[in-house]
């Protein structure tokens, strides 16, 4: 069987070493607060305290039941595997996730804002770097995958980004809807209800979470 691995090409803009870990335990024993509560809009280019955001890092009440581990029966399908060491809720020392809601239905749309709530310029990966995946019994799984033989291939290409929002998701919860146009992945099996979280894990690795009822 041929081996599988990522494929991390040089540039001459900014080389990034990249990074693979396993998922976080399957059952979260702490929740985080939201603490979002003003109107304030970001303004991109411009410096932005974390108390200025709007959104939610994660629901407040416990996951619901995991399901059971995801299982694909189309032929040569590989699922894609974590491309992070160790996940940080919301903010890390330099950028700050949000979601616009905590509880959706199959179809809405989950609006994601990354910013940089730094005082100097941070380096990050490209936007469509992300992973989208679903609380199990074995652990958070990415929901995405892809058939045939090719690797998982990222360039690591870095981009310089100053004081304020850096980039913004607009996912619609389908199975068409959370794979970026750039990817050749599809999502296998279906979408479930269940407890779901949305990660950056370029340099500064970062989630939240949210529940879809479908």
């Amino acid at each position: 069987m041929r081996r599988r691995r990522y494929l991390l090409a040089t540039s001459s803009l900014l080389g990034l070493a990249g990074c693979s870990g396993t998922g976080s335990n399957p059952i979260e024993t702490t929740a985080e607060t939201d603490t979002e509560t003003t109107d304030q809009k970001p303004t991109e280019g411009t410096e932005i305290t974390r108390d200025q955001l709007s959104g939610h890092v994660r629901p407040t009440d416990g996951p619901w039941e995991p399901v059971e581990e995801l299982s694909c029966e189309k032929s040569n399908f590989t699922r894609h595997p974590p491309r992070y060491d160790d996940i940080s809720w919301g903010d890390t020392e330099n950028v700050s996730l949000r979601v616009n809601d905590t509880a959706f239905e199959y179809g809405d749309t989950a609006q994601i804002t990354l910013t940089n709530t730094s005082n100097s310029t941070v380096s990050l990966g490209l936007k469509h770097d992300y992973q989208f995946e679903l609380l199990t019994e074995d652990g958070w799984q990415d929901v995405r995958g892809k058939t045939g033989d090719d690797d998982f291939e990222y360039i690591d290409l870095a981009t310089e980004n100053p004081p304020g929002k850096v980039f913004e998701w607009s996912l619609r919860l389908t199975e068409e809807g959370v794979v970026p146009d750039e990817k050749d992945f599809i999502v296998c099996p279906e979408l479930v209800s269940g407890r779901y979280r949305f990660v950056y894990p370029a340099l500064e690795q970062v989630a939240v979470a949210f529940d879809l009822q479908k």
